[in-house]
């Protein structure tokens, strides 16, 4: 039996089809979806057309130390749209009796603000396209129903960032201020997705063109949960209620922080994936050791390390090291100087440091970024410490000293990883 369009996926890539569309899926949501093309360039509607709007989605890795590998077929989209091709369908679903729930996955990119005319055509702006849409909702139904908006791009504060440009777009176009307060008053969720999805598979041989890999780990935190009360609940699909500020301070310390402290052990002990760095004994202790202080100062549950760590050893997921390299400066300030009050903050910083010397190891950053380090690591190792004082306490905002200290005797520390397997 096919149940009413309750959903509109803004976005039709790897991540919400591993992601969101199995959950629906797998949950039994008493609802189907309209998946709707971000962007001009995309050609998953046609694709999902020629294959009556199924695909499958492969959940593959390890799960709770077991190796995982489970295929379920998608059957819940119902319709689809190409807004950049049919503009006045994707407006027509704004008159939707059923219509609930506006999700979208745009990318990072994605959410932004052009200060453009009112749109007579699609526009390429998510926040643009929504606000016509939801113009044209309010005008159907006089403000009398409402719609929630769920978005899953990974920016933090998604939702109220989304909100806040779509409020100023309603300025921009002059729209009727009775419009701007029913916007002001609409539900517009912050999330937290997490969970590696990998897309096509290489040594897949059969015929579905959007067949998607994800790992079998899942978690989606939202700061409402009106727009879910009704939705089915499942111990492997946990949808979680609840302020975003913890989950996402461990998730970048935790996951992140261990990634980017991998990249930097991948550029010493010459190891190409997380899977490979994180297999070194000596290398997965010190980690732990990084992780276990955060987890003890922040009251963090345990279980989340651990699932981490799990992760990263998952056999079907070749996570390349080079890739996490890519500006890595940034990635250092948000994902480790944050916690660096402890010694093994110190030493992990030291690490980071030691690892972006650009005449010891390739460097991911902009030339001016390079020209820099190379240059106070020249200072350094010349035996004049200010250079780097200097640099640390601009970038990383910690205790340059004690940071000096473990970079000092950095050869020793990093002696003692390597042996330790």
């Amino acid at each position: 039996m096919k149940h009413p369009i309750k959903i509109m996926q803004i976005g039709d890539g790897n991540f919400i089809r591993g992601f969101f569309d199995l959950a629906v899926e797998k949950l039994q949501v008493p609802g189907s979806i309209v998946s709707v093309a971000a962007t001009a360039r995309g050609k998953t509607v046609k694709l999902l057309e020629e294959q009556q709007l199924q695909f499958t989605v492969m959940e593959r890795g390890l799960k709770n130390g077991e190796i995982v590998e489970e295929e379920t077929t998608i059957k819940i989209i119902q319709d689809t749209i190409h807004p950049y091709e049919n503009w006045p369908t994707f407006l027509q679903y704004a008159q939707s009796e059923t219509l609930e729930m506006i999700v979208s996955n745009t990318t990072e990119a994605g959410i932004y603000y052009e200060n453009i005319p009112y749109p007579t055509a699609c526009p390429t702006s998510y926040a643009a396209k929504l606000t016509v849409f939801l113009e044209q909702y309010y005008k159907h139904f006089q403000g009398e129903k409402q719609v929630a908006i769920v978005p899953l791009e990974l920016i933090e504060q998604n939702g109220s960032t989304l909100k806040t440009i779509c409020l100023q777009h309603a300025k921009d176009w002059k729209l009727p201020t009775a419009f701007n307060d029913w916007l002001a008053t609409l539900t517009f969720c912050n999330t937290l997705v997490d969970r590696i999805v990998t897309g096509y598979p290489q040594d897949y041989q059969g015929e579905d063109a959007l067949y998607t890999v994800c790992e079998p780990y899942f978690l989606f935190v939202i700061d409402q949960k009106e727009p879910f009360k009704h939705w089915p609940t499942s111990h492997d699909f946990p949808f979680v209620f609840d302020d975003l500020d913890m989950y996402r301070k461990r998730k970048v310390a935790i996951l992140n922080g261990s990634h980017i402290l991998l990249s930097a052990f991948g550029k010493i002990f010459n190891y190409t994936t997380v899977r490979e760095a994180f297999s070194h004994a000596g290398v997965r202790a010190f980690i732990e050791k990084v992780t276990n202080d955060f987890t003890q100062r922040f009251q963090v549950d345990e279980h989340y390390q651990q699932d981490v760590f799990e992760r990263f050893l998952n056999p079907f997921i070749e996570h390349q090291l080079y890739d996490i390299q890519l500006n890595e400066l940034s990635k250092w300030q948000t994902r480790i100087a944050p916690y660096a009050e402890t010694e093994i903050y110190y030493q992990a910083l030291a690490i980071g440091i030691f690892a972006m010397n650009p005449t010891r190891f390739s460097v991911r950053e902009s030339d001016q970024t390079i020209e820099k380090l190379t240059e106070i690591h020249n200072y350094f190792e010349q035996g004049h410490s200010e250079p780097m004082q200097q640099f640390i306490e601009q970038y990383f905002q910690c205790d340059a000293a004690e940071v000096i200290q473990q970079l000092s005797t950095i050869t020793s520390l990093l002696e003692a990883i390597a042996c330790d397997n």
